[in-house]
């Protein structure tokens, strides 16, 4: 999973009409039929992501049997990308849907009644800088002149905006070239570029064709200024409707007491979970261990995801894919969280 803003905040605009009406129309049938005799839906659509990183956590629920234990029916459902997942989200067809907290920003500053039930990865460390194989950097600075590859709008520019600020090198030296991840790739390898600037799996793959990896949001290689380091948060969250969160509140408490199973799962076992996670997504066990390994998968509402997502919101704001900051509040809801693991809430 990663950010890139331009084709969402497309896909936005053109449901957010067409999209909302028909939501309006099919009401709270898409994502769940409700129960006469509970109230908790006899089954429970979960929209993800083919990514270790947005849905690690929802794959091994399901396939550990977790969401069973819990007394629930969940189909999920896991798409190509956040573009595939927008307008299911902006219609509320997706009333259950595991994303990033850039998505959750972007639905919420367009109107969309969602909230964020509960965070579930940082994946910061997966969003890094790496330089290719006939580049010397000896100091941060090295970088200035240095023709860098990166989308237009891309959220690994947090990271790199930060550690400019922490080294002293002026960003206004390094010169970027708007390249999609697999165009830097091919790029760095001809070495028209002397760096991409990107996220999971290409960072791993750049390494492999012989390229240095200088930093990422967590850690830092660049001589001079190694170890570790926050230069960006970037969590992945499990999103609901507003509506279905009035109507099912026992059912997303079940929901997150499945995915915390999972998330110690995870934890305690992660190569295994890298191979239960890499034969649903397919993809190889080795690329997915690497991933997941960067991942820092924890059900936490704390200040740094507070600041986090603020942080996130402002840099969209600046990049002009959202009008105004939405409030935390509005898109955040910490109350089953708080509910059934206490210390896990410190905001």
């Amino acid at each position: 999973m990663f950010i890139k803003n331009t084709k969402w905040k497309k896909v936005l605009a053109a449901v957010l009409g067409l999209g909302l009406m028909a939501g309006a129309l099919t009401g709270c049938g898409g994502g769940s039929q409700p129960s006469a005799s509970s109230g908790t839906p006899t089954k429970i659509v979960a929209y993800g992501e083919l990514d270790p990183q947005v849905s690690g956590q929802q794959i091994i629920a399901e396939e550990k049997g977790f969401f069973k234990e819990e007394g629930l029916d969940i189909e999920n459902k896991l798409m190509n990308g956040p573009d595939d997942n927008a307008p299911l989200v902006a219609s509320g067809e997706a009333k259950v849907c595991f994303g990033s907290i850039y998505n959750n920003i972007s639905v919420a500053a367009n109107g969309v009644h969602v909230k964020v039930v509960t965070p579930l990865a940082n994946a910061a460390g997966t969003q890094a800088v790496v330089a290719g194989k006939n580049v010397t950097i000896n100091s941060p600075k090295d970088l200035e002149g240095k023709r860098i590859g990166m989308t237009n709008g891309a959220g690994v520019l947090i990271a790199v905006q930060n550690m400019c600020k922490a080294t002293g090198t002026d960003i206004s030296k390094l010169q970027f070239v708007n390249l999609a991840p697999s165009e830097q790739l091919a790029s760095l390898e001809r070495g028209d570029i002397d760096a991409l600037a990107a996220w999971e799996p290409w960072i791993g793959k750049a390494v492999q064709q012989g390229g240095k990896e200088l930093f990422s949001g967590t850690k830092s290689y660049l001589p001079g200024a190694e170890g570790d380091v926050h230069w960006i948060d970037f969590y992945m969250t499990l999103q609901v409707q507003d509506d279905f969160l009035k109507q099912n509140p026992e059912a997303v408490e079940k929901m997150l007491r499945a995915l915390r199973k999972a998330t110690d799962y995870i934890n305690e076992h992660p190569e295994e979970s890298a191979k239960i996670v890499a034969k649903r997504i397919n993809i190889d066990e080795d690329t997915c261990l690497r991933i997941m390994k960067k991942n820092v998968y924890a059900m936490k509402f704390d200040q740094q995801f507070i600041d986090g997502a603020n942080n996130m919101a402002n840099f969209m704001k600046d990049m002009n894919n959202i009008q105004a900051v939405p409030d935390t509040k509005n898109y955040i809801d910490t109350s089953v969280l708080k509910k059934i693991f206490p210390d896990d809430v410190t905001i």
